[in-house]
């Protein structure tokens, strides 16, 4: 299964960007078509795989959710340790997003952080097409 692949070392035309992009399109879904057997796999035998580099396995997380009121009682225990709530609560993305706040009034209270990041994501040409078919 192990196959030598060779790189280009750089691109210089759109034809090469778009061609470069499509092998790595390709790649992403035998990728995750791999990852997808290594699940099952893992699933069945119930044994984790160690290639001696990394460990595929299954691995847990915890989120917690809160009501607006169970909130005000965390922020309010927060307090009685001794700690400032706010230190430790705050307003995410998706919060802001439905105050609906200009950024002026945003910025008279906070520091805005902009990050960039180089990933794929739909292309209107193909919503156009399967809006018009």
């Amino acid at each position: 299964m192990t196959e030598q692949t060779t790189v280009q070392t750089k691109v210089e035309t759109i034809q090469e960007a778009i061609a470069m992009a499509n092998e790595i399109e390709r790649y992403e879904a035998a990728i995750k078509q791999m990852k997808d057997m290594l699940k099952v796999f893992v699933e069945k035998t119930g044994l984790p795989v160690d290639t001696g580099e990394k460990i595929w396995d299954f691995s847990t997380s915890t989120s917690w959710s809160f009501s607006a009121e169970q909130l005000k009682e965390v922020a309010a225990e927060i307090l009685m340790m001794g700690h400032n709530p706010w230190e430790y609560l705050g307003l995410g993305s998706r919060e802001i997003e439905k105050l609906n706040l200009p950024e002026t009034i945003l910025k008279q209270y906070g520091t805005a952080k902009t990050t960039k990041r180089f990933a794929s994501r739909k292309s209107d040409a193909i919503s156009k097409i399967k809006k018009s078919a």
